[in-house]
């Protein structure tokens, strides 16, 4: 089954991976409104290192959940 099924299936059916996704989702839309930005503070870069960091730890949550999907359909 095709990863982006699966996270439709999980999206649907596991509150905590919709809510994974959610808040990826919006830290993704936070960091490209970052980006646009060229000319940062030492602040705003250290909050987009931030941002990137608990955006990576998001996607690693949700896909020990796709996998852990994947091993229970066999």
């Amino acid at each position: 089954m095709q990863e982006q099924k699966i996270k439709e299936i999980l999206i649907d059916r596991d509150s905590e991976f919709k809510m994974l996704f959610v808040k990826h989702q919006e830290l993704e839309e936070q960091l490209q409104r970052s980006q646009q930005n060229k000319q940062k503070s030492d602040d705003e870069r250290f909050a987009e290192k931030n941002l990137k960091k608990e955006k990576l730890r998001l996607k690693d949550a949700m896909q020990k959940r796709i996998s852990a999907f994947r091993k229970q359909q066999g």
